[in-house]
């Protein structure tokens, strides 16, 4: 069975079981500030199965898809093979196979999508903002906001946790998260986001722990969040889980049902992972991602 969430868990059934976790594969190329980001892809090879003795009397193979894209999810081959049980579920029942290459599986589970800078000036900078595009999708990723939150933990030395570090970049520029003042786990603690220019809200980007780009140890050694409480504009609730993963890319929360511009956004922790030394709740990035009804126009690098 493949889960495709963020890395993806395979399991395999027949006398034995076999556990394992691979990372998908992909490309990541940068021209300045452009991103160029390739499909991200799990592959598996079923073709040696067949110097076994004999073809595979019976099997099912299962996908069942985890993140919060699953309609973003494709199989690149063999696309005859599986069945679609469901937006989330997929199966491939199989009797006395003998595979050959055709039948290596091979699951597009993030499509490829480039990034582009709104621009230069002064606002655009304030603003962090960059153009996304995705096949036949356009979006806008901003920070385009004011962040306050309910507790904050002490500054330690040069380094201080106010909120406003989630507005960094992690991966240019050495930051501090913004970390809970609460005692224990920091459930309930809160974040809010007053927007500046609202706009329908497609979904929101987090890094839901300590990150620092290089290492993994603060990631680990402090809580991440495990489940959050949205609001929207003070009407709109819902719950997201997050996996415990440490993303390369910040991790999607997708908002469904909801159309209207959004002004204020309420982020409450109703859950972590917890650290293996500190139980510091920490949240690295917060970005908006908003739906373009239209391609933008793109000034790309030269």
């Amino acid at each position: 069975m493949e889960e495709i969430g963020d890395t993806l868990r395979a399991r395999s059934n027949a006398r034995g079981r076999v556990h394992y976790r691979a990372r998908y594969a992909e490309n990541d190329e940068s021209v300045s500030d452009d991103s160029h980001i390739s499909d991200a892809t799990f592959a598996y090879s079923l073709s040696p199965a067949a110097t076994w003795k004999g073809p595979i009397g019976k099997g099912k193979i299962e996908i069942n898809i985890l993140h919060a894209e699953p309609e973003d999810v494709s199989i690149a081959k063999p696309k005859e093979h599986f069945q679609k049980v469901s937006d989330t579920h997929y199966e491939w029942q199989f009797e006395n196979l003998k595979p050959t290459l055709a039948d290596d599986i091979r699951i597009i589970a993030h499509s490829k999508y480039d990034s582009y800078p709104t621009g230069y000036s002064e606002e655009d900078l304030s603003r962090h903002a960059s153009y996304v595009i995705r096949n036949n999708q356009y979006f806008l990723d901003h920070k385009d906001y004011d962040a306050t939150a309910s507790s904050t933990l002490a500054p330690q030395g040069k380094r201080n946790y106010d909120v406003v570090n989630i507005k960094a970049d992690p991966q240019r520029e050495l930051q501090t998260p913004w970390a809970e003042g609460a005692k224990d786990d920091g459930i309930g603690e809160s974040i809010t986001l007053d927007v500046k220019r609202p706009l329908p809200l497609y979904g929101i980007l987090i890094r839901p722990g300590y990150y620092e780009y290089g290492r993994e140890d603060v990631w680990w050694k402090n809580n991440r969040v495990a489940a959050l409480e949205i609001t929207l504009n003070d009407e709109h609730t819902f719950t997201a889980s997050i996996p415990d993963e440490r993303f390369e890319n910040p991790y999607l929360i997708r908002v469904r049902d909801y159309t209207k511009p959004v002004s204020k956004i309420k982020l409450v922790i109703k859950g972590v992972h917890r650290g293996t030394q500190s139980r510091d709740t920490c949240i690295s990035l917060v970005e908006l991602r908003a739906p373009l009804a239209k391609k933008p126009e793109i000034h790309a690098a030269r």
